[in-house]
């Protein structure tokens, strides 16, 4: 039985191999999206898939020891659990409660008032946490009952947090543009900026549909009206809290300190604001640095196994194939046309698992494929950023969906349904992101960072 199994095993091992490069790597993909949609963690999946191949290639197993210790021993990647640390304190403190505060008399009044706030409370909040789950999580349960008492129907109260969710992972500092700086070698702080750029673009264009909608619909804004001295308590409360980011961005911009060394502080003063609002309880304190350690976990896990997809591909010879083929269609064609296709793959492959592991796994690969033709290496982490923003508002994967599915208790389908307007409006911005790359770089050249 053993050997007919082996002989088996072998067959398939020759076939395999015996492959176009193309047809190995939608084979690998075929397998990896069958095993996600199985049930396995994305993250197991991908492991798994990669640990076959490099059996079937008959590769050592100790390439897996040699990838997982990559991510371990990053400095930079050191950040992620700072930052993550620093948005679980304001996240535990409810200190999101004081920018809501702070918006909604402003621009509350307005038409789709709420669904405004929403969208600018994710993307202030964003600067508290740089993740896409905890803002979505938070709004959902803070502005979401209201937007409903207010008359908004909860598809469309569902739908507006989903969308304006992903700011989160956009507004600096964002734990995706630590890990993609990283595995393309570009600056972090100037991704930082690039993400600033995409998300204030994409906050931007999300109020303006959101009122759009409001009007048709005729959503109401906040009826309350605040006096002067009111608005400004209310922003002066603002202040301390939104002073973190801010310092921190200033600090890294002026070269006080590193990106990761800005998470060190972040996080202390972090501690300090919570504790001068007084909600910060010492008992909740271990708490925190737990909850931070197990989302870091999932994280570096996240990252550790897609080295080990980086590691099997380039084995595989998938990523030299991958570089010929985007640099014959820019050959051929133009490079706009190749950089089409990679946003089309980030895509339809981000609605199945996090870009952020494409760009671990081909960061590098891009950058380099586009260089000769003039492609800013900015202009591909922009891409890879848009990536996140639809594969987090997309299932059978996308965390903010899921989130708020649970949260406002709507099914899925009705709030994908009410999510159309949404999609194709990210799909716009990031069509022009492609044509355009000044949308995504205009603030590291405002500042002379590229």
């Amino acid at each position: 039985m053993e050997s007919i199994l082996l002989f088996i095993f072998s067959a398939i091992t020759s076939f395999i191999t015996s492959l176009p490069v193309w047809l190995i790597a939608i084979v690998f993909l075929l397998i990896l999206i069958g095993l996600i949609l199985i049930g396995p963690p994305v993250t197991f999946a991908i492991g798994l898939t990669s640990l076959l191949f490099l059996v079937i290639y008959g590769k050592s197993l100790s390439i897996i020891i040699s990838a997982i210790m990559i991510p371990i021993s990053s400095f930079p990647l050191l950040g992620v659990f700072l930052f993550i640390l620093m948005g679980v304190v304001f996240e535990k403190t409810r200190l999101t409660e004081v920018i809501v505060d702070a918006l909604e008399p402003v621009v509350g009044r307005v038409k789709g008032g709420l669904g405004v706030v929403v969208t600018l409370g994710c993307a202030f909040y964003g600067l508290l946490t740089g993740a896409v789950a905890a803002t979505a999580a938070a709004f959902s349960k803070l502005v979401g009952p209201e937007m409903e008492k207010r008359g908004y129907p909860r598809d469309f109260a569902s739908a507006v947090i989903t969308a304006s969710a992903p700011l989160g992972a956009f507004i600096p500092p964002s734990i995706p543009a630590i890990i993609l700086a990283t595995s393309t070698g570009t600056s972090v702080f100037t991704t930082f900026m690039v993400g600033a750029s995409l998300g204030l673009v994409i906050a931007f264009t999300l109020i303006v549909l959101i009122v759009i909608i409001s009007y048709i619909k005729g959503y109401g804004g906040i009826e309350k009206k605040y006096t002067l001295r009111e608005i400004i308590i209310r922003w002066l409360k603002a202040i301390p809290l939104l002073s973190v980011p801010v310092g921190i961005l200033i600090g890294i911009y002026i070269g006080v300190f590193s990106v990761t060394e800005g998470g060190a502080f972040g996080c202390i003063l972090a501690f300090i604001v919570a504790a001068l609002y007084r909600r910060l309880n010492l008992k909740s304190i271990p708490s925190m640095f737990l909850d931070a350690a197990k989302s870091t976990a999932v994280v570096m896990l996240m990252i550790s196994t897609s080295y080990i997809l980086n590691f099997t591909w380039s084995l595989t010879g998938i990523n030299d194939s991958l570089l010929r083929f985007f640099r014959g269609i820019a050959t051929i064609y133009s490079p706009q046309i190749s950089l089409v296709i990679l946003a089309l793959i980030l895509v339809v492959l981000g609605m199945f698992f996090d870009v952020i592991v494409l760009a671990v796994a081909w960061g590098s690969v891009i950058v380099s494929t586009f260089a000769p033709y003039g492609v800013n290496p900015y202009h591909i982490n922009a891409l890879f950023l848009m990536g996140v923003l639809i594969g987090t508002a997309t299932p059978p994967v996308g965390a903010g969906v899921f989130v708020v599915s649970d949260a406002m208790k709507i099914s899925i389908e009705k709030l994908l349904k009410a999510m159309i307007p949404f999609i194709l409006l990210y799909v716009a911005i990031y069509v022009a992101v492609i044509f355009i790359p000044e949308l995504a770089l205009w603030i590291p050249r405002l500042i002379g960072l590229i």
